[in-house]
């Protein structure tokens, strides 16, 4: 199933598979919300999803993955966002790979997941992929790059405050207490090095946690 974000995406990604992958039953959609009704119809092997479709394609997809309506979930990115990756690396059976990769590795990608029920990772990323008594983790990579610290509630939280909601609109929406979500707030800013809320929606932006 491919769940992207334009129809002309649709097509040529789909003929790609039937004639690249030999896959013998390719649906697409455009729409989340159709995509999801179509995968709860057939339950595909594999949906790979284009995040950018929804602003909460991933979680739904996510969902999807957990009540089995999928049985493997693909991230298929514009370009590697670790804070993308770092979302997913706690599901069982979700993949990231982005559009940088060649033809040939996002083959074999998809052959790996479909064929081996393996996981797998984009190529600029996976050398920092880590197999803990926790579960997968993605390693920091320097000190410029701090992201990977951030706890999934912080990049919950952060992508909110650059939405431009306040805080208590974020503690509503993640039920959380007001404190909780000040207390998150304060430790991913810290975290990241930055200081004012204008430069955390800079880095959310960039980091593709938030969409123009």
């Amino acid at each position: 199933m491919l769940l992207l974000a334009n129809a002309i995406d649709c097509d040529a990604f789909s003929l790609w598979c039937k004639y690249r992958l030999e896959c013998d039953a390719v649906k697409c959609s455009t729409d989340l919300e159709a995509g999801l009704e179509r995968c709860q119809a057939f339950r595909p092997r594999l949906l790979a999803l284009d995040p950018t479709v929804a602003r909460n394609a991933i979680d739904r997809a996510t969902i999807a993955l957990r009540e089995k309506v999928i049985d493997h979930l693909l991230i298929l990115d514009s370009r590697p966002f670790e804070l993308r990756l770092a979302d997913i690396l706690p599901e069982p059976a979700a993949s990231y790979v982005s559009r940088t990769a060649s033809p040939d590795q996002l083959a074999e990608a998809i052959s790996e997941i479909l064929q081996n029920d393996t996981r797998v990772f984009d190529p600029s990323l996976a050398h920092r992929v880590r197999q803990t008594k926790q579960g997968y983790k993605l390693a920091n990579s320097s000190k410029e790059s701090l992201l990977a610290l951030l706890s999934r509630r912080e990049r919950q939280v952060m992508r909110l405050l650059a939405e431009g909601k306040s805080v208590g609109q974020c503690a509503t929406e993640l039920s959380l207490s007001h404190s909780t979500v000040d207390n998150h707030k304060s430790r991913l800013m810290k975290k990241l090095g930055i200081h004012k809320a204008s430069e955390l929606t800079v880095r959310a932006i960039r980091e593709g946690l938030v969409h123009l």
